[in-house]
């Protein structure tokens, strides 16, 4: 498990082991919309703010690799939704284990969004994909959505941040259900590393942004992974170092 063991200390930093990931896989789902149009541009303030992990398809992680410090981990999407197609109700998958690692990825990242059809499939194929990546010690990342009305339901999101641990994930990404002590045994119902996602950019701007990783750091999760509220806000660079200074307050990463 030794590699294993290094992909998730590149990933998961500092004393309590959390992990500031940016999302910027939203362009097959929603097109090259505000604030990913040029990923060297985005990437290079996203790091320079200071988040230690990205994740990206493989086509985003192609572009920015001359930009990437070897100590930048990288979460590889596999499967992708394509926004263009009506009938595209999961992600397709798009890539193995095998780019991964020629990709030297830290991780590779999955989606099943309950409640749209077609879960079981996914849920097949990402089975299928972490017994596939045990054998080579890569880690898997389930981002695991509740039905949509139930979306930020504490019960909806604890029952399928532990479908992903079940299925053997070794990270899971669920939406934060807005209550603190809820959201603690959200966090304690599965025994691996939990990230919130973010969701849309709230027009309340960076401050509800900054809220929500104060709660999430104070209900147990292991770190954020935030997209669109960062890269679309007015300064991705200083929210990222805000953020930074939440999840790594003593600044040892």
């Amino acid at each position: 498990m030794v590699g294993k063991t290094r992909r998730l200390k590149r990933l998961f930093r500092g004393p309590e082991g959390r992990c500031l990931l940016v999302p910027l896989d939203h362009g097959p789902w929603l097109g090259p919309v505000e604030g990913i149009v040029q990923p060297k541009v985005v990437v290079k303030r996203l790091l320079a703010g200071g988040a230690n992990a990205l994740l990206v398809s493989p086509g985003f992680a192609r572009a920015v690799e001359p930009m990437l410090d070897p100590a930048t981990a990288v979460v590889l999407r596999v499967s992708l939704a394509m926004g263009l197609a009506p009938d595209a109700t999961q992600e397709t998958p798009v890539a193995t284990v095998d780019t991964a690692l020629r990709m030297d990825a830290d991780a590779v990242a999955v989606s099943i969004f309950f409640g749209r059809g077609g879960e079981t499939a996914t849920m097949r194929y990402l089975g299928q994909l972490t017994e596939r990546c045990s054998r080579f010690a890569m880690p898997v990342l389930a981002e695991m959505m509740p039905p949509q009305e139930d979306a930020y339901d504490a019960r909806a999101v604890a029952h399928a941040a532990r479908i992903g641990f079940e299925l053997g994930a070794d990270i899971v990404k669920t939406n934060y259900c807005g209550d603190i002590e809820e959201f603690r045994r959200v966090v304690a119902s599965s025994p691996v590393p939990i990230l919130t996602a973010g969701g849309p950019r709230k027009e309340s701007g960076d401050e509800a942004t900054l809220q929500l990783v104060r709660e999430v750091r104070d209900a147990g999760a292991a770190g954020v992974a935030i997209g669109r509220r960062v890269w679309q806000s007015d300064d991705p660079e200083a929210l990222v170092r805000k953020i930074h200074g939440i999840l790594f307050p003593d600044g040892n990463v």
